[in-house]
């Protein structure tokens, strides 16, 4: 990508950046920030080897944007190549749910035990819930812009079937939150309230006949409320995701407030967690002792309040990027939620799909898009 980047620079008179709106830009700075910030770790990395794999982590951030701006998103082949991104989440989608069709009972019973669902290729089960999560809005997005929207219309509602079969508990939250935020959206730029009601009850319906259709949505809905019960309760928590997760939150939030300025760089959060949780004496079991599973808290660790506030303005940027399509909005939600329940971005699956994602639908500015119809 970085090649292909050089050389488009080299043979495009038209600057790179001068096509993009303004907060568009300051996204790509706080990203280039994050990822000096990362070079910077290099003055205080205890291990030089983690050190470097967490330079080539991050380096993504600041490539692919690049790709990603140089791509005309009025062209057939832009278009395209998206219609190929959500084909291709449907196969694997589709091959996965063959096999949980295939192994359903054994499926069902590790359902129960906080597992989860096979994904075809081995790909993550919570990143691959996001990417269906995201390619339902995406599948909308070309829906309304593109001519073959019966192709669009038929990828989207079949994989919003199979997200129910086979999405993390991640994936469905952010798709259901980002459900709400797109109806929100719709009633307040079409202004008919009366569609407020009709959402509601959509929304309401959708999760009751998934519980009464979904074995593996029924499974992970019990799974969930056991584990509700055992955090609220003082139960043993261990095995039990949502609860270890909780656990985690805390644990993480003890190593901010004594790292609160710097933070303890990324090369060590892993390490300093790990620490914590002996301090507090935690009742999980060693092999039970995850990481933060929240991209604030860990850019928190790593950075301190720098890294938390950098987040967060990605984040509001985002949001005023594409407050104006119902559908990209939604697009953005998923991202924060999920954000909030994953290190989405501690990994190069979820650094591609996010500034692959986030730069394809973010808009022009106002001039370029004048230039562009006239």
């Amino acid at each position: 990508m970085l090649v292909y980047v050089v050389w488009y620079m080299v043979k495009s008179k038209d600057k790179l950046f001068a096509p993009q709106s303004n907060n568009t830009k300051n996204v790509y700075r706080l990203l280039i920030f994050w990822v000096i910030l990362v070079f910077v770790d290099g003055l205080r990395a205890g291990n030089l080897e983690s050190w470097f794999s967490e330079v080539a982590l991050k380096l993504p951030l600041v490539v692919v944007p690049l790709y990603v701006l140089t791509l005309d998103k009025s062209s057939c082949q832009f278009r395209n190549s998206w219609l190929m991104f959500a084909m291709l989440t449907m196969a694997v989608a589709a091959v996965s749910t063959i096999n949980y069709g295939l192994n359903y009972e054994e499926i069902n019973t590790l359902l129960l035990q906080s597992k989860h669902v096979p994904i075809f290729g081995n790909m993550h089960h919570i990143y691959f819930g996001i990417v269906m999560s995201l390619c339902i809005w995406i599948c909308l997005f070309f829906y309304k812009t593109d001519s073959r929207k019966n192709t669009w219309l038929a990828l989207g509602i079949l994989l919003a079937l199979m997200l129910h079969i086979l999405a993390s508990r991640t994936g469905l939250v952010a798709f259901y939150a980002s459900a709400v935020v797109y109806g929100m959206a719709q009633v307040w730029q079409s202004k008919k309230y009366k569609l407020i009601a009709f959402g509601l009850i959509g929304m309401m319906l959708t999760p009751i006949l998934a519980y009464q259709i979904s074995g593996s949505f029924r499974n992970k809905v019990l799974n969930s409320v056991e584990d509700f019960n055992a955090v609220t309760s003082g139960e043993d928590i261990n095995y039990k995701s949502l609860a270890m997760r909780v656990e985690a939150w805390k644990t993480s939030m003890h190593v901010i407030e004594k790292n609160l300025i710097l933070g303890v760089g990324a090369p060590n959060v892993d390490k300093e967690i790990q620490h914590q949780y002996m301090l507090d004496d935690t009742i999980l079991y060693p092999e039970n002792r995850v990481g933060p599973h929240n991209q604030f808290l860990e850019l928190s660790l790593a950075y301190g309040l720098v890294g938390g506030v950098l987040l967060l303005l990605i984040a509001v940027l985002l949001i005023f990027l594409t407050r104006n399509n119902p559908a990209t909005i939604a697009i953005t939600a998923i991202f924060i939620i999920s954000f909030m329940l994953e290190s989405v971005l501690e990994r190069q699956q979820g650094i591609l799909v996010f500034c692959l994602v986030i730069f394809s639908f973010t808009p022009l500015s106002s001039k370029s898009e004048k230039e562009t119809q006239h």
